[in-house]
């Protein structure tokens, strides 16, 4: 599956999980996404953050981080040499 595939049924899917229907009509309702579909959009997308380095180790305390400033005041490495990269 494409990335922009997978995004496209995440975002349809989300829309159908919040979407409200009191007082529309029945056919204005988002679609559910297919559980076999979603799951295969859910493993692109977790697989495209994961090679393209999004989820981040690190490098003063090798903790996984999504943001490494955010994390460095957590673990107070941010005097690490290896933070300053």
């Amino acid at each position: 599956m494409k990335l922009k595939e997978a995004i496209q049924i995440l975002k349809d899917h989300n829309e159908w999980r919040r979407f409200n229907s009191v007082g529309l009509s029945r056919k204005s309702d988002p679609k559910m996404a297919q559980p076999r579909e979603l799951g295969i959009a859910i493993d692109t997308v977790v697989k495209h953050f994961e090679t393209q380095n999004i989820v981040n180790n690190c490098e003063g305390c090798g903790i996984e981080t999504e943001d490494k400033a955010e994390h460095c005041e957590v673990c107070e490495c941010k005097g690490n040499e290896a933070y300053k990269e």
